[in-house]
């Protein structure tokens, strides 16, 4: 029997001989990422931790962003900074300012003195909400601290604040390289848009 996305399906789970039933919608990636591609990015209210920087990601007044969810207990995700840096090095070598590459953490991260994780970054580090006073909710939330080695997730901005790349991203996966060529393909994309 062949399913469709949109589709909800019971789904029976065994366990150590344990049934458990469940109900599942099921959905695609592309569906997902449907709801933020292309489209504006949330107004954002953000605040750098070294400098106070006030950082609204729907309003980038034309220069470009990459922006990791960042959870400090992912050890080796701040070497994705350096990747990212070399890219919107290289760009405003090309001609037009920097991109943004921006780390963001959830506001409720109790765990880490943040200024002490800032001297440890090479980019700024801000936190906050993604839905100020209410307002609608980013599709994909910062992960809770307990993400450890799952994968962080990376947004890509163009110069108008629209989302030109969502996805996951582990510093030592298998496929890293592969969603990192993803990322700069979509990242070019943007800097294209934001010229």
């Amino acid at each position: 029997m062949a399913h469709v996305p949109g589709e909800t399906i019971a789904v029976k789970v065994e366990r150590f001989g344990n049934t458990l039933a469940v109900k599942a919608q099921l959905t695609t990636r592309d569906a997902l990422l449907h709801n933020m591609i292309g489209k504006p990015m949330v107004e954002t209210d953000l605040v750098g931790v070294e400098d106070g920087a006030s950082y609204d990601l729907s309003s980038l007044h034309g220069q470009m962003a990459i922006v990791l969810l960042y959870n400090p207990a992912c050890a080796d995700c701040a070497s994705l900074f350096g990747k990212f840096l070399d890219w919107a090095r290289d760009r405003a070598r090309r001609d037009g300012p920097q991109p943004l590459v921006l780390a963001v953490c959830p506001s409720a991260e109790p765990t880490h003195d943040l200024r002490t994780l800032q001297k440890t970054l090479d980019v700024p580090l801000a936190v906050g909400e993604f839905a100020p006073g209410g307002k609608r909710r980013l599709a994909v939330q910062p992960r809770p601290p307990d993400l450890g080695s799952r994968p962080a997730r990376v947004l890509v901005l163009d110069g108008r604040g629209i989302v030109q790349y969502l996805g996951p991203i582990a510093p030592n996966s298998d496929d890293t390289e592969a969603v990192l060529d993803e990322l700069f393909a979509a990242a070019d994309q943007a800097w294209r848009h934001s010229r």
